[in-house]
C-alpha cells in the first residue's frame, strides 16, 4: 500500500490528502451527532412517559384510597392516546396490582414489573418506568409504565441515514472544490517537473520554469531557475574552453601529422642513398674474404666475417626502418600478378632451415594440396612469411616451428606455430605497434628494431588481409594471416 501511494501523482496525493481528513472529519463529527442525539432522544422520551406517569400516579390517588378498581382502570386506560406504551400497572401499598393496562401475557419479565422498583431503566428494547403514589407525604402505590422503543429506534435510523447523506454530499462537495483548489500548489510542481523533464530530454539549459507565485513554491522555482542559469553559464565556459583546447589540439597534431609525413617521405626518398654505401661495404667485404686483393689470415677473415655480418644486419634494420617509413608516406606499391604460393612457402622455408638446424628446431610445412597459384605480391607474401618464421626460430629454443596454410572461403590461410616460450596476454597489444618490443629476458637477449610484425601488419592489410596471434605463456605462440586469393591492387 505504501509503495502505490509512493507512486501517485503529486495531483492524486493531494486531493486524496484532503478527502482523507474530510471524510474522516465528517465520520467522526456525524457519529458524535449520532450518539448526542440518541442520548437526548432516550432522555426525551423518559421526560415524557415519566410526565404522563406522574399524572397518572397523581389521579390514582384517590382509587386507591377508597379501592376504586374501575377508577383505577379508568386512568390507565387513558394511555392508549401513547402508541409506544404497551402496558401499565397500579400496584397498592403492598406491592399487588390494583389494575392494570395492556396485555402482559407472554411478556417477558422486564415489563412484568414489581411494585417495589422506582426510577426507570432501559433493557430489551423497552423503557420500564417506575412512579410512587404519594398521599400526605406518604408512598400509597406504585404506577409502573413499559414503553417500547420503535419510534426512538425509527428516529435514529432515519436520523443516521440523514447524516449519511449529509456526509455523502460534503464528501462530493470537498471533492470538487479540491479537485480544483489543489492545482494553486500541484500545478507549478507539475509545471516544474515537466521543465525539469524536457531539461533532462532536450539537454537545454537555457529552458526555465514560470514563477506564479511567492510563497514556498515560488522560492523553490526561483532556486531552480537560478541553479539552471548557472548550470548553462558553466556549459557555456567549459564549451568555450572545450572550443579552445580542440582547435589547439587540432593545429599541434595537423603539425606533427605535417613532421611526420616529412620525415616518413625523406626516409623513403633516401632508400638508394642508405642502402648504396652499406652495400659498397658488404660486397667489398665479400671480395676480399674471397682473396681477390690477396691471401687473409685466420684471424684477418675472422674480423672481415664479422663486418660483413654486421652490415647485412645493418642493411636489414635500415630496410625495416623504410619499408614502414613508404608504408605510413603512402609510397609503397602492392603488386598484383600470379605465383605459386606454396612454392613461396618451401622458399623461405629453406632461407630459415639453416637456423633452425643450428638450434636443432624441427622445421616442417603442412601445406593443404589445394593451395597453388594466386593474385597478389609475391616479394611481400614471403617476406611476412620470412618476418613470422625468423621470429619463432628466434624465439623457439627447442622443439618445433611448423607452418600450415589452407584455403578457407576465397581466402589462404597460412599460420606459423611455435612451441617456444609463448606471450603474456598482457603483451598481445603491444605486438604490432612500431618500435615497441616485449620486456621479457628472451627480448633482451636477441637483436631487433621492434619494426617487424608492424610491417607484416600493415603489408597484409595493404593487401586485403588480416594478422592475428593466439598465444599461451609458456606453451607457444600461432601466428596467422589471411590474404585473398584473388586481390585488388593497392597502392
Amino acid at each position: 500500500m505504501k509503495e502505490f501511494i509512493k507512486k501517485l501523482p503529486i495531483k492524486v496525493k493531494m486531493m486524496l490528502i484532503i478527502m482523507v481528513t474530510c471524510f474522516m472529519s465528517l465520520l467522526l463529527a456525524g457519529a458524535a451527532v449520532i450518539l448526542y442525539d440518541g442520548h437526548h432522544a432516550k432522555q426525551d422520551m423518559v421526560k415524557d412517559i415519566s410526565s404522563i406517569g406522574k399524572l397518572i400516579a397523581d389521579r390514582s390517588t384517590a382509587a386507591l384510597t377508597f379501592q376504586d378498581y374501575r377508577l383505577a382502570k379508568e386512568n390507565l386506560s387513558a394511555l392508549h392516546v401513547k402508541s409506544s406504551v404497551r402496558s401499565a400497572r397500579i400496584f397498592n401499598e403492598q406491592g399487588v396490582v390494583f389494575a392494570e393496562y395492556g396485555a402482559f401475557n407472554g411478556e417477558t419479565p422486564a415489563c412484568q414489573g414489581s411494585g417495589k422498583s422506582d426510577g426507570y431503566r432501559f433493557e430489551n428494547g423497552r423503557l420500564s418506568l417506575f412512579e410512587p403514589i404519594i398521599l400526605e407525604k406518604k408512598r400509597i402505590g406504585t404506577v409502573y409504565i413499559c414503553a417500547g422503543l420503535e419510534e426512538f429506534f425509527s428516529h435514529r435510523r432515519y436520523f443516521i441515514l440523514l447524516m449519511t447523506a449529509i456526509i455523502l454530499t460534503s464528501s462530493c462537495i470537498a471533492f470538487i472544490l479540491s479537485s480544483r483548489l489543489q492545482t494553486f500548489i500541484s500545478g507549478p510542481l507539475l509545471q516544474l517537473a515537466e521543465t525539469a523533464q524536457r531539461i533532462a530530454r532536450q539537454k537545454d539549459y537555457s529552458l526555465r520554469a514560470a514563477k506564479s507565485s511567492d510563497d514556498e513554491i515560488g522560492t523553490l522555482i526561483a532556486a531552480f531557475n537560478d541553479m539552471l542559469e548557472m548550470i548553462d553559464t558553466q556549459n557555456a565556459e567549459l564549451e568555450r574552453r572545450v572550443a579552445k583546447r580542440t582547435a589547439e589540439l587540432v593545429v599541434a597534431k595537423d603539425r606533427a601529422e605535417s613532421a611526420d609525413r616529412v620525415k616518413s617521405a625523406f626516409l623513403a626518398t633516401m632508400s638508394h642513398e642508405l642502402r648504396t654505401p652499406l652495400n659498397s661495404i658488404i660486397g667489398f667485404t665479400g671480395l676480399v674474404l674471397q682473396g681477390l686483393a690477396g691471401p687473409l689470415n685466420k684471424e684477418q677473415t675472422k674480423q672481415l666475417l664479422m663486418v660483413q655480418n654486421s652490415g647485412q644486419h645493418l642493411l636489414s634494420l635500415i630496410n625495416d626502418v623504410l619499408d614502414i617509413s613508404k608504408i605510413e608516406a603512402s609510397q609503397i606499391e602492392i603488386a598484383n600478378s600470379s605465383f605459386d604460393f606454396s612454392g613461396s612457402i618451401q622458399k623461405v622455408i629453406q632461407t630459415v632451415k639453416p637456423i633452425a638446424d643450428k638450434k636443432n628446431l624441427l622445421l616442417t610445412p603442412q601445406v593443404a594440396s589445394d593451395v597453388g597459384q594466386i593474385l597478389g605480391d609475391c616479394r611481400r607474401v614471403e617476406q611476412i612469411l620470412l618476418n613470422l618464421l625468423s621470429n619463432a626460430v628466434k624465439f623457439t629454443e627447442s622443439g618445433e616451428v611448423r607452418v600450415e596454410c589452407r584455403l578457407d572461403q576465397g581466402f589462404v590461410v597460412t599460420r606459423v606455430v611455435d612451441t617456444g616460450p609463448g606471450i603474456r596476454s598482457m603483451d598481445l597489444d603491444k605486438l604490432f605497434q612500431p618500435f615497441r618490443q616485449l620486456d621479457t629476458g628472451l627480448t633482451r637477449q636477441h637483436e631487433g628494431t621492434g619494426l617487424g610484425l608492424a610491417i607484416c601488419k600493415r603489408l597484409t592489410e595493404l593487401m586485403g588481409g588480416a594478422i592475428a596471434v593466439e598465444s599461451e605463456w609458456g606453451k607457444g605462440s600461432k601466428f596467422e594471416f589471411r590474404l585473398p586469393v584473388h586481390q585488388e591492387q593497392k597502392s
